[in-house]
Order: structure tokens, then C-alpha cells, then sequence
């Protein structure tokens, strides 16, 4: 300990320049977090507190609001039961997943979902000791990872059932937080496997197939998100075909589309740069086994190429994540949306537009940096930085 003190003296007063630069780091540090609690303090929450179902699902109508709670719930276990499966969270880990879950609820729970968000808290429990139960035994957990990549893959469609099933709202009805994050998993489950594809493409010995995946990923990273939203909206359905009515689909599935077009060209552009860090040694001895093409790239290449662009990855998909909120030009009530247009449409709230943006703000946060600390979970587990 005395060590301890002795290094935080030198570091921070060991000097008359670090003791300058201490000082007012201290100063700026106290005036930004005295004015960070002033503002908590003095702001009227209500806003938030009387609309906080709007910022949560949008124009949802009441009589499907049910529907919400079973996703949250099968988010839960999957979530805290991935986490227990893959990982070793610390005691701290835990407290800053329990922190940010209680905010969360917090901000969403009202006096008629008390009981939902208890049996959320509880299913998170469950699933975390469950988990930490079946761990114990090598073959009962090699079971439970399989069941839970499978649930994974399963559960956009589950979630598509669960809204649409027995008459449910149309899409154009979704909104809010949960139309942003299922948004964001569209384009992140479609966009991911397509990017590997047309990496491997533009990276392929073949000319025909090469400069077709180039000309794709050029195409679209050559234009901003907007355009190619507004695209959606005005283009995309004279080239959609006619069977089923796909071609009068509502704005959000097109906003899907384009979300995963746009994510797909991307990842692409960074799984490229994972294959380029492959050496030629790793390929060579692929053909020494006479491994084909297929099982060279599944089995060698692909799961080297994506451990290094892991932070590369996280970082893309933290950006398109963000880049849903885009999805207002297309009059759909996101979260950013619903936090602009409360304050312009209720007058007992007017002026009060900054208290719902950041309430907005800190629930893009909690998403953002819930990924980035995945990110340094994974690369800390795979040793990546490490030498």
C-alpha cells in the first residue's frame, strides 16, 4: 500500500507541470460533475416518467403491448445464460450487467408492469444459476451450448412470430427502443453472414465473382445510409417481385433490407482485411492436407480472419446499432424520434425536449457499451493483444 501511494505522488504531484495539470483536471472534473447533478436534479423528469411507454414501443396500440414482454423474456435467457455458458463474468461484471438492467427498468416501469418486469429480473436469475448448474457436467453443457446457438439463430424468427402471430400489429405500428433494437439484429444477423460471402467473393481468384462482389461493396459504401434509405422508400418496390405482396411491403421491412445491404458491404470490407492478415504458410498447409476450398475457408481461414477484426466487428455493428435512428426520415417512430416529437406534440411538456434526449441518449449508451465491453471479454478470452 505504501508503495501504492508513493506511485500516485510521483504520478500525480511529481512534478511542478504534473501537479499543474492535476489541478486543473481536478477543477474541469468538478465543475463538469457538479453541473451534470445540478442538471439531474433540477430537470422535470416527467416527461419521460408520463411517456416512457411511447419511448419503449412506440404507437404500438395497448391491446398488443403484451406481446413486448415474452421477447424480453427469451432476451434474457439467452443473454445471461450465453454469458454464464461463454464467459467467466467477474463479481464487477455482474454488478454493471444488474446496474444496467435496473436502470433500464426503472426508466420503463410503470405501475401495470410491475409484475413483467419481476418475472424478467427472475428469468434472468434463473437462467444465470441454471446455467452455472449445468456447467458442472462436460457433456449436459456441451448440450446446452448447442440449444443456445440454435435459440440464437431462432430468435429473430421467434420474435417475428411473436408479434405478428394472431393478427398482431403491422410493422409500420412498431416503434420506439424496440423497433431500434430489432432493427439493429436484422441488419446484424443478415448483414454478418452476407459480408463474410462477399469478402470471400472480392477476395476469390475468379473474375467474374470478384468483381461482382466489388462493384456491391463499392456501390453501396460509395453512398450515405440516408440516400439508400431514401431509396427504400421511393425505389426498392418497383424492383421488389410480385408474388405474395412483397412489393407493397411497409417501410420497415425495407428499412431492414437496406440496413443489411448497408452492414453486409462493410463487414465485408473488414473480414476482407482479417483474410489479408492470413499468411500464405496457413493456406500452403490447407493444400498439403488437400483440404477443399470449402473446408479451407470454414476451418483455417475464416476463424482466424475473424479473431483478428474482432474489435473491427464490435465496432461496426455498434455503428449501425446507431445508425437505426436514421429510420425517421422514413416516418418511423424510433427511439430518437419519439424523444424529438414528445415535447412538440404535448404542451404541458413543451421545452422540456432535452430531458427525453437524454433519457434517449443514455439507452443508445447502455447498448454501445454493453458491446464493447463483449468485445473485450472475447478478445481478453481469445488472447488477441496478447503476445
Amino acid at each position: 500500500m505504501q508503495n501504492f501511494y508513493k506511485w500516485g505522488f510521483e504520478t500525480f504531484f511529481g512534478s511542478v507541470f504534473n501537479t499543474i495539470i492535476t489541478l486543473l483536471s481536478l477543477i474541469i472534473l468538478f465543475f463538469f460533475i457538479n453541473s451534470i447533478l445540478g442538471f439531474i436534479s433540477t430537470s422535470e423528469w416527467k416527461v419521460v416518467e408520463v411517456n416512457r411507454r411511447l419511448l419503449l414501443i412506440g404507437r404500438m396500440p395497448p391491446e398488443h403491448e403484451y406481446r413486448v414482454w415474452p421477447i424480453l423474456w427469451v432476451a434474457s435467457y439467452l443473454i445471461m445464460a450465453s454469458i454464464k455458458t461463454w464467459g467467466s463474468p467477474s463479481y464487477k461484471d455482474l454488478l454493471f450487467i444488474a446496474l444496467g438492467i435496473t436502470i433500464v427498468c426503472v426508466i420503463f416501469t410503470t405501475s401495470s408492469t410491475y409484475l413483467w418486469v419481476l418475472t424478467s429480473l427472475l428469468i434472468c436469475i434463473f437462467s444465470y444459476v441454471i446455467t452455472s448448474f449445468i456447467g458442472k457436467s462436460t457433456t449436459a453443457n456441451n448440450k446446452n451450448k448447442k440449444i443456445l446457438i440454435l435459440l440464437w439463430i431462432l430468435l429473430l424468427p421467434i420474435i417475428f412470430t411473436i408479434l405478428l402471430i394472431g393478427d398482431g400489429p403491422k410493422p409500420t405500428l412498431w416503434g420506439g427502443f424496440l423497433l431500434n433494437i430489432i432493427l439493429a439484429c436484422i441488419a446484424i444477423g443478415f448483414g454478418f453472414p452476407l459480408g463474410i460471402l462477399f469478402a470471400i467473393g472480392r477476395a476469390s481468384t475468379l473474375p467474374a465473382i470478384k468483381i461482382v462482389c466489388t462493384i456491391y461493396i463499392e456501390t453501396i459504401r460509395g453512398a450515405p445510409l440516408v440516400a439508400w434509405l431514401l431509396l427504400a422508400w421511393f425505389v426498392l418496390p418497383k424492383f421488389l417481385p410480385q408474388f405474395w405482396g412483397i412489393n407493397e411491403v411497409s417501410v420497415v421491412v425495407r428499412a431492414m433490407i437496406i440496413l443489411s445491404a448497408f452492414t453486409s458491404a462493410y463487414t465485408a470490407e473488414v473480414i476482407r482485411g482479417g483474410l489479408q492478415s492470413i499468411p500464405k504458410g496457413q493456406i500452403e498447409a490447407a493444400d498439403s492436407l488437400n483440404l477443399g476450398y470449402a473446408n479451407k475457408m470454414i476451418l483455417i481461414v475464416l476463424p482466424q480472419a475473424i479473431r483478428v477484426v474482432i474489435p473491427a466487428l464490435i465496432s461496426t455493428f455498434i455503428g449501425v446499432f446507431k445508425d437505426t435512428s436514421l429510420v425517421f426520415i422514413l416516418a418511423l417512430t424510433d427511439l430518437l424520434q419519439v424523444g424529438r416529437i414528445i415535447p412538440e406534440q404535448d404542451p404541458e411538456f413543451f421545452g422540456r425536449q432535452l430531458e427525453a434526449l437524454c433519457v434517449v441518449a443514455f439507452l443508445f449508451w447502455i447498448i454501445s457499451i454493453s458491446l464493447s465491453n463483449l468485445s473485450k471479454k472475447v478478445e481478453k478470452s481469445l488472447g488477441i493483444g496478447i503476445r
